[in-house]
């Protein structure tokens, strides 16, 4: 969070990120580098800087680090422009794709690293991964952090769901190492309710601190921006991947208007944005994995994005191939249950969720570091 109108306007006044350089009142490009190719090139990650014409806060805007989720791209494209930086205090950076080697193949991962880049960023490694050399994007994502953290006050970072999905906003748990830390905890938890509430979108909570460092959600872009260099950070799901869902586009391009009003980048009230689904009720949500079914089998969804079941109903019914039930023959919730959206295909495994969901949460936003 900014201190003083003097920081803003020291952190405007020269910023540069890669070979992109603001200039007040207009929009520059450059690149941020990427990883060396064996073919003597190399990747550059697209960077758009949008710089008001007077001192603000900086936000960061990335989008695309699964290469198959490409609404955030045009988000970012609509965005900016010279209106936004006539009318702009501080600056917003922007860039487009941080995968372009998946963006190419419309692959989620990269072609020259197996892992997930969305759990490469700086944080705790799991045990096995200990004295092991970083990998390609690991290098890559160890950089980017380092320039947010010499330039951003706020970051958010695009996504999309599954293939068929609502919008939503993740919102993470604070966690904090020791008591001291506690209260400056407190206080960015709080920014980052504010922050959730100004995109407008449903938010839903992360994984409880346990599933959340298990799962390396901790090592995201948002989750290390968040925990590592105590920025408020929110992760925006633009509904399904793959396609770029219209109406998700220019819902986000209003929530980004807003989160800038919220934080002293644009002046006047907040815009009506896009209709979007929101959940039923007013009670806070966290996002789980599930329902699971018995059996290996097909699918046959009865429910999609956006709908609300009660403990016990039907998300899909369950058959062999020749058409007869598996078990009792459905795929049922175990609690109530709004449905974010539906896994790929109709393919059914043990083990395997069929489907993401939000559930009610009532666990602290601001915990201690598992040990």
């Amino acid at each position: 969070m900014l201190a003083s109108r003097e920081e803003a306007h020291l952190r405007t006044a020269a910023l540069t990120v890669g070979t992109c350089s603001g200039e007040p009142g207009r929009l520059t490009y450059g690149i941020f580098p990427g990883a060396d190719l064996p073919t003597g090139s190399a990747d550059a990650l697209p960077v758009i800087i949008a710089q008001g014409k007077e001192p603000g806060p900086v936000l960061w805007l990335t989008a695309n680090i699964h290469g198959n989720e490409v609404a955030g791209i045009p988000a970012v494209h609509r965005l900016l422009n010279d209106e936004l930086c006539g009318a702009l205090r501080g600056a917003v950076v922007a860039l487009p794709t941080l995968n372009p080697a998946g963006l190419r193949t419309n692959k989620r991962r990269p072609y020259n690293d197996d892992r997930d880049p969305n759990r490469t960023f700086p944080g705790a490694r799991k045990a096995a991964d200990e004295g092991s050399e970083l990998t390609v994007y690991e290098r890559l994502a160890s950089r980017l952090l380092g320039a947010i953290g010499d330039t951003a006050d706020y970051y958010i970072d695009l996504h999309c769901a599954s293939i068929l999905s609502v919008p939503f906003v993740i919102r993470d748990r604070v966690l904090y190492r020791n008591e001291a830390q506690r209260s400056g905890a407190a206080a960015l938890s709080d920014a980052l309710d504010a922050m959730a509430a100004a995109f407008g979108f449903p938010v839903v909570a992360e994984y409880p601190p346990s599933a959340y460092v298990a799962k390396e959600l901790h090592r995201s872009t948002t989750g290390a921006a968040l925990q590592e260099l105590r920025l408020p950070s929110l992760t925006a799901e633009l509904g399904a991947h793959t396609i770029v869902d219209e109406q998700a586009v220019a819902a986000t391009v209003g929530g980004l208007r807003n989160v800038m009003r919220w934080a002293g980048m644009l002046s006047g009230p907040a815009e009506k944005i896009a209709a979007i689904p929101q959940p039923p009720h007013g009670r806070r949500l966290r996002r789980q994995e599930g329902p699971y079914p018995a059996g290996t089998g097909l699918l046959d969804f009865c429910v999609g994005p956006g709908s609300f079941v009660k403990a016990g109903g039907v998300v899909a019914g369950l058959k062999d191939i020749w058409g007869r039930p598996i078990g009792d023959g459905f795929v049922k919730v175990s609690t109530d249950a709004w449905i974010l959206g539906i896994e790929d295909g109709m393919l059914a495994y043990p083990g395997a969720p069929i489907a993401h969901i939000a559930v009610e949460d009532d666990a602290p936003l601001i915990d201690a570091w598992p040990a």
